[in-house]
């Protein structure tokens, strides 16, 4: 899991996206399948930044929340309602199969390479209990997702608007291990076939996949 630089911090906490985020995190837990877990469901959020997923979860009544970063946001830290840890993904600080839901969003790009990628999905397996449900979304590579990216990094594109523009700089730092992520794909997807999981959801929006499944016991 790569640690960002403070400026990637910086943009990321930018009161446009966290608002942009919340807005639509919501829509993204009930596709998933999230929202319709028991609400006393033990539940790691990993990759889970600043929390967004984790306050929505909270909100709608989960009292057994957990998150884990390599950087522990110090806000998130403060929350009595949550165990949040800093931690890589690829060595997760939990006993086998002590969670019933693991959930990662927006962050397998963010994970490293393809052998990196895998660790940590072993992990997030490791953790996770049999019969448990994995929750997964992210980009897929696509032609209007590179699109969407081109336009992303023409500062003439997105001077019109203040929220483009921060998400532009959140991005900056992104581009290069994006671009990998998305050009590795296809072995992306086959890695995902192979979990020793049985999908409950498996279904592509504009510009993400949502993946959705159970444990083999």
């Amino acid at each position: 899991m790569r640690a960002e630089s403070q400026t990637w911090h910086a943009a990321y906490k930018d009161n446009r996206l966290v608002a942009r985020r919340a807005s639509s995190h919501k829509r993204k837990l009930e596709r998933l399948g999230v929202l319709a877990l028991p609400r006393d469901v033990k539940l790691l959020d990993v990759a889970c930044g600043t929390g967004e997923a984790l306050h929505i979860l909270r909100d709608a009544g989960f009292t057994r929340l957990s998150g884990v970063d390599v950087t522990a946001d110090a806000d998130l830290a403060r929350e009595p309602w949550l165990d949040l840890k800093a931690a890589d993904s690829k060595a997760l600080p939990y006993a086998d199969g002590a969670f019933e839901a693991v959930m990662c969003m927006h962050s397998l790009h963010h994970l490293g390479t393809m052998e990196e990628l895998r660790a940590s999905l072993h992990e997030l397996l490791r953790v996770l209990q049999p019969g448990g449900f994995l929750a997964l979304i992210d980009h897929y590579d696509s032609p209007q997702l590179r699109a969407a990216f081109w336009g992303l990094q023409k500062p003439w594109l997105t001077w019109p608007s203040p929220g483009l523009r921060a998400f532009r700089r959140q991005h900056e730092e992104e581009w290069p291990y994006m671009y990998a992520y998305l050009d590795a794909w296809p072995g992306v997807r086959a890695m995902l076939d192979a979990l020793p999981c049985t999908p409950v959801l498996e279904r592509r929006g504009a510009f993400f996949f949502y993946f959705a499944a159970r444990k083999n016991t």
